[in-house]
Order: C-alpha cells, then sequence, then structure tokens
C-alpha cells in the first residue's frame, strides 16, 4: 500500500482486505477516490490493485464514486475514526456524493 496517503491512512485501513470494487477479500492498495485531491481516509478505498484498479474505467463514475465514499464512511465511524479538519472539508467539497 505504497501512495501519498500517510502511515496513520494506510494504518486505518491495514487489517481490512475487502475490495470495496467486487467485494472479494483481496483488495491490496488504497484507491484515491476522488482523485489525489485529498490523502484524507475519506478519500481513500480499499481495492485489488491488478484486478479491480488498474484499468477500471468504472472507478471514476458518480455512482461508484458515491458508493466508494460510503462505505469509506461506514468503515471509519465503524473504527471510531475522528474526523479531522481535513476530512470535514472533504465532506463540505463533496458533499452532492454524500446525499
Amino acid at each position: 500500500m505504497n501512495n501519498e496517503f500517510s502511515p496513520k491512512t494506510r494504518d486505518i485501513f491495514f487489517w481490512n482486505n475487502v475490495c470495496w470494487a467486487c467485494g472479494k477479500q483481496h483488495a491490496n492498495c488504497i484507491h484515491h477516490t476522488m482523485g489525489r485531491c485529498s490523502n484524507s481516509p475519506l478519500n481513500a478505498s480499499p481495492i485489488n490493485n491488478m484486478i479491480c484498479h488498474i484499468g477500471n474505467g468504472k472507478l471514476s463514475t458518480y455512482e461508484t464514486r458515491k458508493l466508494f465514499l460510503k462505505k469509506t464512511l461506514e468503515f471509519l465511524k465503524k473504527e471510531n475514526y475522528k474526523f479531522t479538519k481535513e476530512d470535514k472539508f472533504f465532506m463540505k467539497k463533496f458533499s452532492q456524493y454524500y446525499k
């Protein structure tokens, strides 16, 4: 899981191996759901890099992004994650996806 997410964010998802894209237990990377605009954990979606990420044009569709953001928010709440100012800014910026 080597990307621009902080070690703290990578640690949050470390034990999760469920792929947000297909539901199989083979996630091995963290995808920037809304692109590299933010390194907030809210922008992180665990997926399988080779099978579900590379070449998958569906990852940038509105519906897929909305689904991934919802899954990530639910996951973070379940993990008792404490939301930061950056996280709140991210949610405000992409509020249309959270409706």
